[in-house]
């Protein structure tokens, strides 16, 4: 479900989810504020074992993590097939140990909730400023950059609004996700 399919809620309690096949991070939104937030790191050799460990911590403290909404960020940029596959993996248990007390299940586009918090797309003359400064450097140098600086826009953000201060961009991220599902499934526009 998106959330532009649900009607306006009371939504007091979202988890915001950011995961990948190496870690989730979580953010816990309980009446306007992050209340619980951090970042499980998968452990294993393979997939299935860190889809075990998956389901083995997310489960050791599920219930403390209780909400109304699951917000999972969506994956739009995944390089192939092999990693959407295992990507899902870990999207399913994450979801299968966290739905056990009944929550809706939303997914949140990146650039949504990016755009909400004021962290748009890098402007022609911000990636330009990027390659003067920085000049000869590859394509795929110039792209990990602007994805850094807006990374580091969103844990500025998090220190703005909410006084935390982080120093991971996925827990950042998983505030941000959560914050907007939050706002954005209570309040009119």
């Amino acid at each position: 479900m998106t959330l532009a399919k649900l009607n306006k809620v009371s939504a007091s309690t979202v988890i915001g989810i950011d995961a990948s096949t190496n870690s989730v991070a979580f953010c816990l939104f309980r009446d306007g504020k992050p209340e619980r937030y951090g970042k499980i790191l998968l452990n294993g050799m393979t997939i299935y074992e860190k889809i075990a460990d998956a389901r083995n911590k997310i489960g050791a403290f599920s219930e403390e993590l209780k909400a109304d909404y699951i917000a999972m960020e969506g994956a739009i940029m995944v390089k192939s097939a092999d990693a959407v596959i295992k990507l899902s993996y870990v999207y399913g248990v994450v979801l299968a140990e966290l739905m056990q007390y009944n929550p809706e299940v939303i997914t949140v586009a990146p650039i949504s909730w990016q755009s909400y918090i004021g962290n748009k797309n890098l402007t022609n003359d911000e990636k330009n400023g990027i390659k003067i400064t920085n000049p000869g450097k590859t394509d795929s140098w110039y792209k990990t950059k602007q994805r850094e600086i807006r990374k580091q826009r969103t844990v500025d953000w998090v220190k703005r609004s909410f006084g935390i201060e982080l120093d991971d961009f996925d827990v950042a991220d998983a505030v941000g996700i959560a914050f907007f599902a939050q706002k954005t499934l209570t309040e009119k526009k």
